[in-house]
């Protein structure tokens, strides 16, 4: 079931909007500075290590605020 956006209190909705700006720029930085990272290094292995440990990253913060809203 989708969680419903807050509603009410204008402050609460910002606030909730920037968190999640935050998370999205965070993991597209970490996708971006990973591709700059392997072409300066020149081993794949790196871009791909750097790509696994930003979908893990988001797993963890998607799952951890999904558990932490039901509480």
């Amino acid at each position: 079931m989708p969680q419903q956006p807050p509603t009410g209190d204008p402050t609460r909705v910002r606030a909730a909007n920037l968190r999640t700006a935050a998370i999205l720029f965070t993991i597209a930085l970490v996708f971006f500075g990973g591709f700059i990272v392997s072409r300066f290094v020149g081993d794949s292995t790196t871009g791909m290590a750097v790509i696994g440990l930003a979908v893990l990253l988001f797993l963890a913060v998607a799952i951890g605020r999904n558990l932490r809203s039901r509480q």
